[in-house]
């Protein structure tokens, strides 16, 4: 069952954003997430990297990619899968997203 989480005002995410914060879910733990806005489509996903647990949001973003800055593996917006070790790579955890009346909301458990 979706557990829908208001983030905020769609216009906090404008083309191009990649913003960083924490989100606190039903059990009242913060979980770091990232948003990104590719082309007008919004995207969300843990902030940290499945490998060694930086920051993702740090990184840098390409299309419908995010490389961590740390350790240089690349992960997909999409799916969170590990482009560069896809068969065996752990994936990053990706969230959905919707805006809902003009609020961003995502769903904690995907």
């Amino acid at each position: 069952m979706p557990n829908w989480t208001d983030l905020g005002p769609a216009d906090d995410y404008p083309v191009d954003a990649q913003a960083c914060t924490n989100i606190k879910n039903a059990e009242g733990k913060n979980i770091p997430i990232v948003v990104f806005n590719v082309d007008g489509e919004l995207h969300c996903m843990a902030n940290y990297c499945p490998h060694a647990g930086l920051p993702l949001g740090d990184g840098e973003r390409r299309g419908l990619t995010i490389t961590c800055p740390y350790h240089g593996y690349t992960y997909s917006l999409k799916n969170g899968k590990d482009l560069d070790d896809p068969e065996f790579g752990e994936p990053a955890t990706v969230y959905p997203i919707r805006i809902q009346d003009g609020t961003v909301q995502i769903d904690l458990n995907p």
